[in-house]
């Protein structure tokens, strides 16, 4: 992804047309277009050319026994660094007119992790790259560079060791580490998605395979010149593994493991047979292509922040066009980058290695202080009153002292209990269920207290409580949710629970969310079904449920369903904290930018009117009780997202402000009244 041309590896301007065709998915599958729901796989190709181009210049100066590895990480320096510093620093303002005190600390903290190339490491402990705040981290990106940077201390040091050992040794040592990274990253994309993405050991597999080809390349000077059939066709082929993975794949599909084998080859077959006397090589060579390739380094590092910050000036999702608007830009903003910032400092002799270093160093201190300085003190909140404000959008805390031990994979969690104290190992109510269940346990803790009855919870985020159905690429390993149902079903045999209530997220594995926020992570699938769709998930959703239902009564245990929580579309944090800090805005004008923000009550029922017309079936059947959160939280036109502060942590689960309206009506489910 950033690698300057060198007269150690001959120019192919087909290369710079293959980094159009990853950059330009990367940025549009950024910025909501659905039609590439794969353009993720960019980062793939990246990887490979890098591994190839930086591995060929490695070679070419071993063999005339001039390589130095002062001058190799000047090189990396030059080609890095100014781009990527002139990036933060006009991220620095943008920051700090629009993010809020709890998304400028999170900002602070990448501020430290980019210049130490460690923000893969970083990203990686926070969240996944598939999940939705990801998308409003401005600097999320930079976990690539993480990850080259890491490699490339790497690969030189490797190469020098093998050097006097032979080309053959070579090749079996980079091949035998290549498969045992690939199939950590088949492993890690089933059992540990998050950190198979982000971290080097799952995707050193793919910048080696680029290492490989340059092997085969300094073996073969001319691989790709050919114009027969056979290089035709291997260029064609490649050209179409890397088209179907930006359309086909999408976030349900497991990554970085043998999928992104896909991409990564493709791009390994262009770069072998894509040559000059090729169809495809011809087309990767246009003007156009090329063009967008010189920039696309740039391209790359302007794209997350200037739609991040999009996202963070807007209160609603910003619309398709709009981002597309940013994109564009983005592609303006590489042009001028790689023509005033990227080039000047890439031509010999403009800066000697002292400077180049100096200069590194400095810029990377400045952001590391102002980094440890926004952490240290929160995020720059104001003491006090940003404090109080921002505290509702915190996550909950309701389980901490049950889940000290939790390893975050979902296998581990184990009961939570609440309300009065169980009587030796009698509980007298379960609450099972999603992160939904848990945002509800703070009135279930007063409202278990009050009436005197002991309640636990056992459930974990992105597993729905029901029977014979996993998430098919959720937040844990395969099986998780479905041992975790199973799991609920003992405890409540064991414990000789007479009463449980299911609480979910339940559109999430029906319907996705509203507008273009389709499916494309939570589908729910069985051993035999394992198709991924939402038809298929509601057929699994619908079954499950009945058999959930069945089992429970079987145990002779009284069964309520929580209908979920009207989700919104306006980020909560957001508009709350711009409301604060609007001078001169009445009360009444900041109740009225409430209202008109929150989500319409006919929106609401139509994400939800496939769950709920299940639940009321069941209900009609005697078969559970459908309880309902709407009548405290909308009314005819809307359901509201708060009053003079929010009912929600986020768009879609409760805090304690919100949660607090319905301790009344928890005690009443409790004691059997509606």
């Amino acid at each position: 992804m950033t690698l300057a041309h060198s007269p150690a590896v001959p120019y192919r301007p087909e290369v710079d047309g293959l980094r159009a065709l990853a950059v330009l998915p990367v940025i549009l599958y950024h910025a909501g277009v659905p039609l590439l729901s794969g353009g993720f796989v960019g980062v793939d190709v990246f990887f490979v050319i890098s591994g190839y181009l930086i591995t060929g210049i490695l070679l070419a100066e071993l063999s005339r026994g001039e390589f130095s590895l002062l001058r190799f990480y000047e090189r990396r320096a030059r080609r890095i660094l100014p781009a990527l510093s002139v990036m933060m620093l006009a991220c620095l303002p943008m920051a700090w007119l629009w993010l809020d005190p709890l998304d400028m600390k999170g900002f602070a903290k990448s501020l430290v992790a980019v210049p130490l190339f460690s923000s893969n490491l970083l990203f990686w402990l926070e969240s996944g790259y598939f999940d939705g705040e990801a998308d409003l981290k401005p600097l999320v990106h930079t976990w690539t560079l993480g990850v080259e940077e890491q490699y490339y201390l790497l690969i030189p040091l490797w190469l020098l060791l093998t050097w006097r050992l032979g080309t053959g040794m070579r090749w079996l040592s980079l091949a035998a580490i290549a498969l045992l990274s690939l199939a950590w990253a088949e492993l890690g994309a089933r059992e540990a998605s998050t950190a198979a993405f982000f971290l080097l050991p799952a995707r050193a597999w793919e910048l080696l395979l680029g290492s490989l080809l340059a092997l085969y390349a300094r073996s073969r000077p001319g691989h790709a010149q050919g114009t027969g059939v056979r290089q035709q066709a291997l260029a064609a082929l490649g050209l179409g593994l890397l088209t179907a993975a930006i359309f086909t794949f999408d976030r349900s599909t497991p990554f970085p493991g043998l999928h992104a084998a896909v991409p990564a080859l493709g791009a390994a077959l262009l770069i072998l047979f894509a040559g000059p006397g090729t169809l495809v090589g011809r087309l990767l060579a246009t003007r156009p292509l090329v063009g967008i390739g010189l920039i696309s380094y740039s391209a790359y590092l302007w794209h997350q922040p200037l739609l991040a910050f999009a996202r963070h000036r807007s209160l609603l999702p910003p619309s398709l066009e709009q981002m597309l608007a940013v994109a564009a830009l983005s592609l303006v903003v590489a042009w001028a980058s790689w023509r005033f910032v990227e080039r000047p400092f890439r031509q010999p002799g403009r800066f000697a290695q002292r400077q180049v270093f100096t200069g590194a160093a400095l810029a990377s201190a400045l952001f590391m202080a102002l980094g440890l300085s926004g952490f240290l003190t929160q995020g720059f909140a104001r003491p006090g009153e940003d404090a109080e404000l921002l505290h509702a959008f915190e996550d909950p805390t309701v389980r901490a002292t049950c889940d000290r031990d939790y390893r975050g994979d979902g296998w581990g969690i184990g009961p939570c209990h609440f309300g009065a104290p169980a009587l030796a190992e009698h509980t007298d109510v379960a609450v099972f269920g999603d992160s939904h269940s848990e945002a509800m346990l703070p009135a279930f803790d007063e409202a278990g207290r009050r009436a005197g009855l002991s309640i636990a919870h056992l459930g974990v985020g992105g597993c729905p409580p029901l029977l014979g159905v996993d998430v098919a690429v959720g937040n844990y390993g395969p099986g998780a949710c479905a041992a975790l149902a199973e799991r609920q079903l003992a405890y409540v045999r064991e414990h000789g629970v007479r009463h449980v209530i299911l609480i979910a997220r339940w559109s999430l594995y029906t319907s996705g969310g509203y507008g273009q926020d389709r499916m494309t992570r939570y589908f729910l699938v069985t051993p035999q079904q394992p198709g991924h769709s939402q038809a298929l998930s509601r057929q699994s959703f619908s079954a499950a449920l009945s058999r959930t239902l069945a089992a429970y009564h079987e145990l002779g245990v009284r069964v309520d369903v929580v209908a979920q929580a009207p989700q919104q579309l306006a980020n909560p944090k957001y508009l709350y904290y711009r409301l604060a800090h609007e001078a001169g805005a009445s009360a009444e004008a900041k109740r009225q930018a409430i209202r008109t923000l929150s989500i319409p009550l006919a929106e609401h029922e139509r994400l939800q009117g496939f769950t709920r017309s299940l639940f009321q079936q069941q209900q009609a059947q005697g078969n559970l009780r459908l309880l309902s959160l709407d009548s405290r939280l909308c009314d005819r036109q809307a359901c509201l997202i708060g009053d003079d502060r929010s009912y929600y942590k986020d768009v879609d689960h409760l805090n304690g402000h919100g949660v607090a309206l319905f301790t009344e009506d928890v005690l009443g489910w409790l004691s059997g009244g509606s």
